[in-house]
């Protein structure tokens, strides 16, 4: 199906909220994010790369035909993506129930988590807090905000939106002023572990591991994503995180559902 996206991180929140309390369902968090990424790479895992889901169409549950070598291109031989209509396979890009597909999948066949690398990159209920560590972050300001309520970043706050859920259902990140600061990172949600970072071609930062792309949230960038979008190419992956600064909303993000089984 087509991801929903260009939607408010609140709205997000409340869709997930309310989809089956009965499992409690909820927005995804960065950690419930990690813990899925330490089980790909574990015994109960694929253990190899997850494959990019390259469709530029944001159609969930498709495949890149081959491993991109470089990132944000477009169709060319080091990271080809395309779009297709729902459930017709194209040229560089692959349905979930094939073998090309399955290797998009955690478990390297059809019963794992698709959507992990590229497709949209994911809103995740995870956020920095102040300037003196108390509160989580509506956003940057009066435009780009979350639509919960709290302070922005750059002074003010939010009054009039969401507000936050109970703290089991979001994480929050020490406030800091550099994207590099790894250090600030969150232990188990494959962020702090993923240090020290580095920088390459294109202004590109990218983590320790797999050379996944690796930008924190700070003082400007003040909500979590995951996984990075379709034409990421070689940043996009289960183990990229990024911070966002338009937490209104993007054509390039998606949301992901929990449920408690």
């Amino acid at each position: 199906m087509y991801s929903w996206r260009e939607i408010k991180y609140s709205l997000a929140h409340l869709n997930s909220y309310n989809y089956k309390r009965e499992y409690d369902s909820h927005l995804m968090k960065s950690t419930e994010w990690g813990a899925v990424a330490y089980l790909q790479h574990s015994i109960y895992g694929s253990r190899s790369s997850v494959r990019i889901n390259n469709n530029s169409n944001y159609i969930t549950g498709y495949s890149a035909v081959t491993e991109p070598t470089c990132s944000f291109s477009t169709i060319n031989n080091c990271n080809e993506n395309e779009g297709t209509e729902l459930n017709v396979d194209g040229t560089y890009t692959k349905r979930y129930n094939s073998e090309v597909g399955y290797l998009a999948s955690t478990t390297g066949n059809i019963s794992g988590i698709y959507d992990m690398s590229g497709g949209t990159g994911e809103i995740m209920m995870s956020m920095i807090l102040n300037s003196t560590n108390t509160t989580p972050v509506s956003g940057r300001n009066a435009t780009y905000n979350s639509g919960f309520n709290g302070p922005f970043l750059e002074g003010g706050a939010l009054t009039n939106g969401v507000n936050f859920p109970e703290k089991k259902y979001y994480d929050t990140y020490r406030y800091a002023t550099a994207m590099t600061s790894y250090l600030h990172g969150i232990l188990g949600d494959a962020s702090r572990e993923l240090g020290p970072f580095s920088r390459i071609q294109d202004d590109r930062q990218i983590s320790s591991w797999y050379q996944d792309e690796a930008w924190l949230v700070t003082n400007t960038r003040s909500w979590i994503t995951r996984g990075n979008d379709y034409e990421h190419g070689t940043s996009a992956g289960i183990f990229a995180i990024t911070a966002y600064i338009n937490t209104s909303k993007s054509n390039r993000l998606g949301y992901r559902i929990i449920l408690a089984i």
